[in-house]
């Protein structure tokens, strides 16, 4: 079971490391990943959606522990 998460960490890791790497090699297939938050930040509803996850993801990870 640990090898299991062990490469899907690996593999994620990897993912992120191409989705960075790949725009610079060939920026005519993808656009660099600050392109793409430029661009989904112009949507109001983005922002609501970006705004509410960086809420439950310190409210989970950095409030739970002080809290406890």
């Amino acid at each position: 079971m640990g090898l299991v998460t062990v490469w899907s960490y690996l593999a994620v890791a990897l993912l992120a490391v191409t989705l960075v790497v790949l725009p610079r090699v060939r920026p005519d297939l993808l656009d660099r990943p600050a392109e793409l938050v430029d661009r989904m930040m112009r949507e109001p509803a983005a922002r609501v959606v970006v705004v509410v996850f960086w809420w439950w993801l310190g409210w989970h990870f950095l409030a739970g522990v002080t809290l406890a």
